[in-house]
């Protein structure tokens, strides 16, 4: 049996609550070089996901 087929194109943006979420779950990790290189990943989702979600970008 076949996977299901996915959209072409970059996986959907998630919401700035889940990427805050995510934040705040890895601020109760160690500190440590990885913790600070995710921390930088995170902040830079969560504005994507902020530009992506606001009404500018959704008016067409």
């Amino acid at each position: 049996m076949t996977p299901p087929s996915r959209p072409c194109g970059p996986a959907p943006l998630p919401a700035p609550d889940e990427v805050n979420e995510e934040i705040r779950r890895l601020t109760e990790e160690p500190a440590d070089a990885r913790r600070a290189e995710e921390y930088i990943r995170l902040l830079t989702l969560r504005t994507e996901a902020a530009r992506s979600s606001t009404a500018w970008t959704k008016a067409a």
